[in-house]
């Protein structure tokens, strides 16, 4: 447990996840206290999170004593979502990494896929890897055994039926707890999802990737990478007010893109061995996409991210990050690379 988390069980249906809606009942001391804290001196946030049994978990951030005070209140709490925003992303927002026929194939590269081999899509969202790898399969007459997991279960109810029936399960789990038996895959794929789990947390989701890989199984990594320390709070910063504007708090907050050298570190750390870049691109955020796939159209909301990036954005580095500016959009550049590295045998 975190310091100054507090954790309060919540038993929700199934039917419940990712209803957009968020109600908090509060007993009468409840609204005593809170009423005595909106002067904005204090700060409290509720997120809630996947159990490793599979049951969600409320958590209270916030300072320890405020947190301890808060906690000791009657406090009634019913919670219709657990999706963390994504329920109410577009689909253009939950595309915005779509790969290019060169990242693909350097993905099925750095696989080295074998007839019959096990293979974990992490973090899969709506199953765009895992229609990639049934793709490559079928063009080379090769049986792959998928598995495909998520913690959000808005984004598993969007994959294509013709895949969820092709693969061998869906579920819903944590990266951060798996829910897989040790050494039960031959490969893990993890494309675009380190950075929406938390700084601290980001270790456990490479331990546990290690525990269920197969002895010499591939762990292979797809994300944005900072270069450096300037740009990475910069970038994360920009990121993280626009899902602040879109009204996904839990987002902004616990989203950490990783610098090149942190991920080496992460990897080494959890037991791997190796490091190997397979191939790097560059993504262009652009805050003109933002408004359509996040913003929901608004132009006033468009506005107030304009002026931030300019005013966050050192001039310094503006060249590095082939800054554009045309007035209505911003546009900046950030590596995409593809990392390979191994469990040893």
């Amino acid at each position: 447990m975190r310091q100054g988390r507090k954790i309060v069980p919540l038993n929700l249906g199934s039917n419940l996840i990712g209803h957009p809606t968020f109600t908090f009942s509060l007993s009468n001391e409840a609204q005593v206290f809170v009423s005595e804290i909106l002067d904005d001196s204090f700060s409290l946030r509720l997120s809630v999170d996947l159990g490793p049994d599979g049951s969600h978990i409320a958590s209270l951030h916030g300072p320890p004593d405020l947190v301890e005070l808060f906690a000791s209140l009657k406090l009634q709490i019913r919670c219709d979502i657990v999706a963390d925003g994504y329920n109410v992303l577009s689909h253009d927002a939950l595309d915005a990494f779509v790969a290019s026929p060169e990242s693909k194939a350097k993905l099925l590269e750095a696989l080295d896929l074998k007839e019959g081999n096990k293979v974990l899509d992490l973090m899969s969202g709506s199953g765009a890897v895992s229609q990639l790898l049934l793709e490559y399969g079928d063009k080379k007459s090769m049986e792959i055994a998928l598995s495909l997991c998520d913690t959000h279960h808005s984004q598993l109810k969007r994959i294509d039926p013709k895949v969820r029936e092709r693969v061998v399960d869906v579920t819903v789990g944590d990266a951060r707890a798996l829910p897989y038996e040790k050494e039960s895959f031959d490969a893990v794929v993890l494309k675009m999802g380190l950075h929406e789990v938390p700084q601290l947390d980001q270790p456990l989701v490479m331990r546990n990737v290690f525990r269920v890989l197969k002895r010499g199984g591939r762990f292979i990594i797809w994300q944005l990478l900072p270069a450096t320390g300037v740009i990475q709070d910069v970038f994360t910063d920009i990121v993280r007010k626009t899902s602040i504007l879109a009204g996904c708090e839990s987002q902004a907050f616990n989203r950490y893109f990783p610098r090149q050298d942190q991920l080496s570190w992460l990897f080494k750390s959890a037991g791997f061995s190796g490091c190997e870049e397979i191939f790097q691109a560059e993504f262009t955020y652009s805050t003109q996409a933002s408004l359509v796939a996040e913003l929901g159209g608004d132009s006033s909301k468009l506005e107030i991210l304009n002026n931030f990036a300019r005013d966050r954005v050192p001039q310094e580095i503006r060249d590095s990050l082939c800054w554009r500016d045309t007035g209505e959009d911003i546009s900046l550049k950030i590596p995409a690379c593809i990392y390979r590295t191994y469990k040893p045998a």
